[in-house]
C-alpha cells in the first residue's frame, strides 16, 4: 500500500480533470485517487466502480499514455501520475478483500437480454445492463469467466 500512496501523492487533483477528460469511461480520477492518498481503498473502489467494473484489467491493458496519463499535467515536466498502476491495484485489492459494489439497486424491469461473448465488452455492457434492472444473460463458449464475474452481479447469468 505505501508504493500505490506514494504515487496517488504524486497527483496534484487538478480541477480541471484532465486525465478524466482523456478517459473514455470518464473515470472520475482525482477523486479516486484523493481515497488512495487517505488509504481508502474500498472508498477509492466504489467511485471507479460508478463507471467501470473491470479496474484489475483496465488498470492492465488500457492504453493510459494515449488517454488519462497522456493528458496528465505532470507529464510536462517530467513523468504523468501512474493512474494505470493505481486502477489494478484497487481493483485487484477488491477481488482479495471481497469488497461489494455499493449501488443503488434497481427493481427488476422484467426485460430480459442476451449478450454474446463475455469479454470486457460483454462483461461491462451486462454489468451495466444488470444495474437498470434487466436480467441478462450471457452466451460464451468458455465457462471460467463464471467464477469470476457471477458473483458480482446476480442478474446476470451464463450459457457455455
Amino acid at each position: 500500500m505505501g508504493e500505490i500512496k506514494e504515487k496517488a501523492e504524486y497527483c496534484l487533483n487538478c480541477k480541471t480533470k484532465p486525465c478524466t477528460k482523456g478517459c473514455p469511461l470518464e473515470n472520475n480520477i482525482p477523486e479516486f485517487i484523493a481515497e488512495v492518498k487517505q488509504g481508502d481503498i474500498k472508498k477509492a473502489y466504489q467511485i471507479l466502480s460508478k463507471t467501470t467494473v473491470l479496474q484489475p484489467i483496465c488498470g492492465l491493458i488500457c492504453p493510459h499514455m494515449s488517454q488519462c496519463q497522456g493528458n496528465c499535467v505532470r507529464r510536462f515536466k517530467g513523468e504523468p501520475t501512474s493512474i494505470g498502476e493505481m486502477e489494478a491495484y484497487i481493483g485487484r485489492k477488491a477481488i482479495e478483500e471481497n469488497i461489494p459494489f455499493e449501488e443503488k439497486k434497481q427493481n427488476k424491469n422484467g426485460k430480459k437480454v442476451a449478450v454474446v461473448g463475455g469479454g470486457p465488452a460483454g462483461l461491462t455492457c451486462s454489468a451495466f445492463l444488470a444495474r437498470k434492472g434487466y436480467e441478462v444473460t450471457i452466451f460464451e463458449k468458455h465457462e471460467k469467466l463464471r467464477r469470476h464475474f457471477i458473483s458480482w452481479h446476480s442478474r446476470i447469468s451464463f450459457k457455455s
